[in-house]
């Protein structure tokens, strides 16, 4: 789990051993440097997040060089540097990107990598031991959002190497060192995708960086994204605050099971003693005697610990009520797309566990863009944009006008009073093209052929009807209570079935493809049912171009009246031949034919060679007449063949 996928109190717990290392560190060397080192392409060999701390005797290079200009900069203006310059930024509003009570984030103007950003206290602060309680807070929760913002932006877990720089220790901890500014470097590489990053070669490494993107564009990119965020910060800020009440109806706070509670009593002001009972007991769970105040503190909340809590003033009066709920923060959802023509996709999704909480989702998409595609920076025609849930509130989004040889990436953020967490899913339409099932089967029999069946049907309705959009079918059909069904794929949209068994009702279904075998076949439809034909073959005779039915010569009066086809518009009428028969007969005949041939030629060759000649002398070989004369045979008699 990364710092983003993480909660704001364990992000909190992350500042603490920062502060405590820096401050155990600092007693003996004048430079701590902590960093943290994310994702492959920075080179983290170890793929679980962790940071690093280096300690040195000696002030490194960019060390040297902050701490010359912070210097020169106090001696000539008698303020410090980044004070200053964090002032002017939130002056001109221009290149940040997030701030808060105590914090800012700003791209520097000076930024040479893609997303750069600088995070600053706005307090005068000199290391990261010195930050209050509440500053501790407000940094994990503007780290938080920062890193959220990062994912968001190519919607990818987003790399980057980051670090602390505050005033030297150690031996150098006696000089004045009120030119510094704690402060934090953020060095993402990505430059115009998950897989496109920036090279710092070439005449960048030999002269001078160049700049891909100004600090405005960086800036607006990261802001931009705060849409999708208003109800993640939300979620954040009611996890992180001690009495998190910004979800659900009135007086309901949240928290974790085994974890420690404070309730808060909503109707007294910060700091009142109150007295504090479960509804419906008198005992008292914590009043002024105690520990004045007006929260409650629950160590290790449990189940038994829900409930409706009541506090009430030190003259009695009702302060408030307080409904505890017990959860889990919410986990990555489980999602899937389906595209049902060749336009538009839908996703829907479903918790991957149950959280016990209010939970509402977030969700979003973008056109991914193809590596080394000309055009490939963040523009608004790549998105992200929302995706609307279709009815609102539900466990659907649809996307409409997709592009169908482009990729798609769906952000679909799970958020509930605990936090947050999200699920990044590629898809294409090639992919996830399946059509809905065809409608309107048909079965019907066929008048005078026991062993078949006449199926028909349509397209479904929401598939596109151009001509260059086809599909393609496959039907199965079997008798009643058989349990294996045959197949066949029919070439159009209606198949005559020629080995039916005669009596027996059969079932019938239908599905669907693309033409060109794109994405998977449908859902089967919903079978009908039909029974081949059990009376004789009737008499069709054309009258004005219509079709009817020419009833037997002296009917039985108790035989059931035969089946009669079903009237469609423009009806035609049925060919009753069957191609394999025909083809069989003519393969038939083509044997027979040959077979006489073969037969009638040894007939006529016999005949030949027994038929007696009727002249003296010798004879002349006959057609079966061996090729060696016998005279010849060594070792035998001459003699007369005949």
């Amino acid at each position: 789990m990364t710092l983003p996928l993480m909660s704001v109190p364990e992000i909190r717990t992350v500042v603490d051993v920062w502060a405590s290392v820096t401050e155990e560190l600092s007693a003996q060397y004048p430079w701590v440097q902590i960093f943290e080192n994310k994702g492959a392409m920075m080179g983290c060999s170890n793929p679980h997040p962790h940071c690093q701390v280096w300690a040195s005797s000696f002030l490194p290079d960019i060390a040297q060089r902050e701490e010359r200009s912070q210097r020169a900069y106090q001696n000539e203006n008698g303020k410090p540097l980044l004070m200053e310059y964090g002032h002017q930024e939130l002056l001109r509003k221009e290149r940040l990107v997030l701030t808060s009570e105590h914090w800012l984030v700003l791209v520097p103007f000076w930024a040479v990598w893609p997303f750069q950003t600088l995070l600053l206290p706005r307090r005068h602060v000199q290391r990261l031991p010195e930050l209050t309680s509440a500053e501790r807070d407000d940094l994990a929760l503007i780290m938080k959002k920062l890193l959220t913002k990062y994912d968001n932006l190519f919607e990818t877990s987003f790399p980057y190497t980051m670090g602390w720089h505050g005033a030297p220790t150690g031996s150098e901890a006696e000089a004045t060192w009120d030119h510094w500014q704690l402060h934090a470097h953020y060095y993402p590489p990505l430059l115009r995708s998950a897989t496109v990053r920036k090279f710092m070669v070439g005449y960048e490494m030999l002269a001078q960086a160049q700049r891909d993107l100004t600090p405005e564009q960086m800036s607006s990119s990261c802001s931009g994204l705060s849409r999708v965020l208003v109800a993640v910060a939300t979620a954040l800020v009611s996890a992180s605050s001690s009495c998190p009440q910004a979800w659900g109806p009135p007086g309901v706070q949240y928290g974790q099971p085994g974890r420690s509670m404070t309730l808060c009593c909503p109707g007294v002001t910060s700091g009142a003693p109150v007295s504090w009972f479960r509804d419906g007991e008198t005992r008292l769970l914590q009043g002024s005697d105690s520990e004045p105040g007006r929260e409650l503190v629950l160590a290790l909340a449990d189940r038994t610990d829900e409930g409706t809590y009541i506090c009430r003033t030190l003259d009695g009066a009702l302060g408030g009520m307080v409904t505890l709920q017990l959860g889990y923060p919410p986990a990555r959802p489980v999602v899937s797309c389906r595209a049902a023509d060749y336009e538009n996709f839908s996703c829907t999704w479903s918790p991957s566990q149950v959280s016990g909480l209010p939970t509402r989702y977030l969700t979003s998409y973008r056109k991914k863009t193809v590596p080394g595609a000309d055009g490939q920076r963040v523009s608004p025609s790549t998105g992200p944009w929302p995706c609307p849930q279709d009815p609102p509130g539900a466990t659907r989004c649809v996307v409409h006008g997709a592009e169908f040889w482009s990729q798609y990436r769906i952000n679909v953020t799970e958020v509930n009073p605990l936090g947050t967490s999200t699920r990044l899913l590629d898809v294409s339409l090639q992919s996830i093209l399946r059509p809905d099932p065809p409608q309107g089967l048909r079965v019907e029999s066929v008048p005078g052929y026991p062993r078949r069946l006449h199926a028909s049907w349509m397209y479904p309705a929401s598939w596109p009807r151009q001509p260059h959009f086809l599909l393609k079918f496959r039907l199965q059909y079997r008798p009643v209570q058989h349990p294996a069904w045959s197949m066949v794929e029919p070439a159009g949209l209606e198949e005559v079935i020629t080995d039916a068994v005669a009596g027996l009702p059969h079932a019938v279904r239908v599905s669907a493809r693309d033409f060109l075998d794109a994405g998977t076949w449908s859902a089967w439809s919903p079978e009908a049912w039909g029974t081949p034909s059990t009376g004789p073959l009737p008499k069709e005779i054309p009258a004005g171009g219509k079709l009817y039915m020419q009833p037997e010569e002296n009917p039985q009066a108790d035989s059931p009246a035969p089946p009669r086809p079903s009237l469609l518009p423009d009806p035609r009428p049925l060919d009753h031949r069957d191609p394999l028969e025909q083809m069989a007969v003519l393969a038939s005949l083509g044997i027979f034919s040959f077979l006489g041939l073969v037969a009638g030629a040894l007939a006529l060759g016999l005949w030949l060679r027994l038929k007696p000649d009727g002249k003296d002398g010798p004879q002349k070989p006959g057609f079966l007449a061996p090729m060696i004369p016998v005279d010849k045979l060594p070792g035998e008699t001459k003699k007369s063949v005949f």
